[in-house]
């Protein structure tokens, strides 16, 4: 989408510390997700999920211990609507909490055993504990996608008359497509003035475009994680969502992007989760370049073939010789080794390259590329001399 820098501002809650510590086998350590919450403050997330009080005395310890240092961000702890939740989210000195509680049948029926009543009343009855306490409050409906409209609608009307702050719908099972999710959306947003957020996961890959559609439909604010770290599939990736809504959205929201791949990094290491290399936006791939017509469109003007620039992200452009590799990126290689080639011996050393490329089966290292580079000028001056050699031979003859 081209166009004018949008006015419009699109909230960014980020739950990395949260949802994303709720991946299977992943245990942030106090230090870790202090450092984590540091760094999501530092590079402008505005609001942050610190952790769920209920977990027990070592998560409230953390939760506390983030909570006493400064953060211009606002911080979220996780309560699910039960009064006592919200009275362990006191004792942390939180002053913002989510209450979250399944709205759907079959979350009704089978998960709590009970009826759309007993939901309402024990969503009464934690908002009543929140204003007691004097706490700010976002209402979450879980599985929100699957539930009755006007059930949900009537959820969001008990929220909006109770003060809460903002409303989620959660996408639990992946439900919604963008097409689909831009509709109820925007259905939900003309029945009410309560400020909507959309909670994605990505059974199937589209969490991000499912965020996306839900800014189109109206949603003021978006849950993402870094890297898209969380239960099951995970959620929408926080660096996917803030560059889609700068490159595809022109939303360019007032936060430091350019340490997306440095943040991705430490979340990456203290989940012992790999990074993939082809992972969109902090992958190491995104900015590598093999083929020799993208190589050589990169090489003329880099917007042939990147939509930003990889310092954006944090990254570097990398130009790679492989099989599919150009003559044009072995002269842009050897330039950088000082070393200046014919476009014969470009040619030639190009062809030894993708020999060896597909003998190994990956690109090659810049000190393979010099082994080529040596081994082909002494054959190549070899020959040159024995040449030479013999026409100094034939020119004594006839002498």
């Amino acid at each position: 989408m081209a166009g004018a820098k949008s006015k419009r501002y699109i909230n960014i809650i980020d739950t990395t510390l949260r949802n994303g510590e709720r991946t299977a086998g992943v245990v942030f350590s106090k230090h870790e997700k202090i450092r984590i919450a540091r760094m999501l403050d530092e590079i402008g997330i505005p609001e942050i999920e610190i952790g769920t009080p209920a977990l027990g005395d070592a998560e409230r310890e953390i939760i506390k211990e983030i909570l006493k240092d400064s953060f211009n961000a606002r911080l979220f702890v996780y309560c699910e609507a039960e009064p006592v939740n919200i009275e362990y989210a006191v004792e942390c000195g939180a002053k913002n909490v989510i209450i979250n509680i399944s709205t759907s049948d079959i979350h009704i029926r089978d998960k709590y055993k009970k009826n759309r009543t007993w939901v309402i009343n024990k969503l009464r009855e934690t908002i009543k504990t929140a204003h007691q306490n004097g706490l700010n409050f976002i209402v979450s409906a879980e599985d929100a996608t699957r539930t009755d409209l006007g059930f949900l609608l009537k959820i969001i009307s008990l929220a909006s008359k109770k003060g809460a702050y903002r409303f989620r719908i959660c996408d639990t099972v992946s439900k919604f497509d963008p097409f689909r999710t831009f509709l109820f959306i925007s259905t939900i947003v003309s029945a009410t003035d309560l400020p909507i957020e959309m909670y994605n996961h990505n059974d199937f890959g589209m969490a991000t475009a499912n965020g996306i559609a839900a800014v189109r439909g109206g949603a003021s604010s978006l849950v993402v994680s870094v890297g898209g770290l969380g239960e099951g599939t995970g959620n929408a990736a926080m660096e996917e969502i803030v560059m889609a809504l700068k490159y595809l959205e022109n939303i360019e929201l007032p936060i430091d992007t350019s340490r997306f791949r440095e943040i991705a990094e430490y979340v990456a290491k203290a989940s012992s989760r790999a990074i993939p290399i082809w992972k969109a936006i902090v992958g190491t791939n995104v900015f590598a370049h093999e083929s020799g017509i993208h190589a050589d469109g990169v090489l003329k003007n880099p917007k042939n073939y990147e939509v930003f620039n990889p310092s954006e992200v944090g990254l570097t452009r990398q130009l790679v010789v492989g099989k599919h590799s150009g003559s044009h990126t072995i002269l842009h290689k050897f330039k950088e080794f000082n070393i200046d080639l014919t476009d014969k011996q470009a040619n030639e050393i190009l062809a030894l390259a993708r020999e060896m490329s597909v003998d190994l089966k990956r690109p090659l290292f810049d000190k393979e590329l010099m082994y080529i580079y040596r081994e082909y000028m002494k054959k190549n001056e070899g020959l040159s001399v024995g040449i030479n050699e013999e026409l100094n031979e034939e020119h004594g003859n006839n002498e």
